[in-house]
């Protein structure tokens, strides 16, 4: 029965360059004729093969140093080792060398010998440029760089034909049929490419992705968040994670309206807050509060699945206008009147007469034309045209408009009360309780501060985990 270096040559037979090759009389090596290079030879206890390339031009056998020398203990099948990293596919043992053998240099960089033997205790260990490894685990790392090749050469041919199909459409104006052709993983590659860790601002991103890639990223992370691809744990860290950044930056802006002195819309503070968060011009304090909860309303009142600004009523008598602030549509398709002021409005005013606090004329002039706005809700007194500011065309729902509440935002801490910071100690300690007294006594109506709003959102996201 032939020897191992017997049926190695007579595989290296079936090569174009097997003419260059000689064995010799004791079957213990095979070498290049006329040279004193070994390709193969029996060395103290293994078969030592030597990786060489085939110059089709030049006629002659090359070593190549970046090529690994294989050391495989005689007790194994060397020829099975020789077969993988030959690649025999291509007909030859060197030339045009297997993409294997080069992936396997790559993960282990640095290593020039490998050597393969079941007698080592470790399964893989590296020392200094040799390479122990046990035969399996020789076999799974085969497996795993037989998976890379195959993966990259998929990705290659891939991107090859999008790139194709996108040019055809360019000059014929021809739509290919689209086919799901990635396989797992290129994602996870595609991410580690990007490398988000150096991608702090959004300027970052765009460097490396166009509207078209952001766009098919948009519709990805949607579909894949509808169809529930993510677990419940990375949804819910998502969902708090947008509704937390979202928060703190409407809480800011928030806070920037809040600290306007002065009714003026203007002044520098506000024309340049108002360019910031609105784009638009703007002639009133109040309108500025309006237009915020227009576009925030729904982040501070979770309680709403739906705000419709100025829907318009009719036959309200002794009303100066007839557009509520916003009707809001809750989860259980009932509906509410809210009404906006402004932070500089006072709520109460000192009554020395009855020596306690009352709400001011500000304050129940918003009481009154929202209970009239209730009352023509109920009524049905809302104007019923096909336009966009029609009521029951914008809720689109069953008729529901039994008892609505009011909503009034108005006032802040500092400005309850006309003149409150020359109150005596005694009025101080009153006017919260009063405040809460009177607002609590109204039926059906609650009265907020934009300060309360504002705080509400801060302790949510206080409470939000990310």
């Amino acid at each position: 029965m032939p020897d191992q270096i017997t049926n190695i040559y007579q595989l290296f037979q079936k090569f174009p360059w097997s003419t260059f090759l000689d064995i010799n009389e004791e079957n213990n090596h095979i070498k290049i004729a006329d040279s004193e290079e070994y390709i193969l030879m029996k060395e103290q206890g293994f078969m030592k093969i030597n990786f060489y390339d085939f110059d089709t031009i030049e006629r002659s056998i090359i070593k190549r140093e970046n090529y690994l020398t294989l050391l495989i203990h005689e007790d194994l099948n060397a020829l099975d080792f020789i077969k993988y990293w030959s690649n025999e596919e291509r007909n030859s043992f060197g030339y045009n060398f297997s993409k294997e053998h080069w992936i396997f240099k790559k993960i282990f960089e640095g290593i020039d010998i490998v050597k393969i033997s079941a007698n080592y205790k470790t399964e893989l260990q590296k020392r200094a440029k040799n390479l122990l490894i046990q035969p399996e685990k020789f076999k799974e790392v085969q497996a795993e760089i037989t998976k890379i090749d195959k993966r990259a050469k998929s990705s290659k041919t891939s991107l090859l034909n999008f790139l194709i199909n996108q040019t055809k459409f360019t000059f014929l104006n021809k739509r290919t049929q689209k086919t799901t052709s990635i396989t797992k993983g290129e994602f996870d590659f595609l991410i580690n490419r990007l490398n988000l860790n150096t991608k702090k601002k959004k300027k970052d991103f765009q460097q490396y992705l166009n509207p078209d890639d952001i766009t098919s990223l948009g519709s990805l992370f949607e579909e894949m968040i509808k169809k529930e691809v993510f677990d419940e744990e990375y949804l819910r860290k998502l969902d708090d994670y947008f509704i937390k950044e979202k928060l703190e930056d409407i809480i800011q802006a928030g806070k920037e309206i809040l600290a306007l002195k002065s009714s003026n819309v203007k002044t520098k503070q506000a024309k340049k807050l108002i360019k910031l968060h609105f784009s638009e011009n703007i002639g009133q304090l109040e309108t500025v509060w309006q237009k915020y909860f227009e576009k925030y309303l729904l982040y501070l009142f979770f309680s709403y699945k739906k705000i419709i600004p100025k829907v318009e009523l009719k036959d309200l008598e002794n009303l100066d206008k007839k557009y509520p602030d916003f009707v809001g549509v809750n989860h259980y398709d009932g509906v509410d009147i809210i009404e906006i002021k402004t932070h500089l409005k006072n709520v109460l005013v000192w009554d020395n007469s009855h020596d306690n606090f009352a709400f001011s004329s500000e304050m129940s002039k918003a009481i009154i034309q929202s209970i009239n706005y209730m009352d023509a809700i109920t009524d049905e007194k809302f104007k019923k045209t096909k336009d966009k500011k029609d009521l029951l065309s914008y809720l689109n729902i069953d008729q529901n408009l039994y008892r609505p509440r009011g909503i009034i935002i108005i006032s802040s801490y500092g400005k309850i009360c006309k003149n409150q910071n020359i109150l005596s100690e005694d009025q101080k300690k009153r006017l919260k309780k009063d405040f809460t007294k009177l607002r609590n006594s109204i039926h059906n109506i609650q009265i907020f501060t934009f300060d309360e709003i504002l705080n509400m959102a801060e302790r949510y996201v206080e409470n939000i985990k990310t």
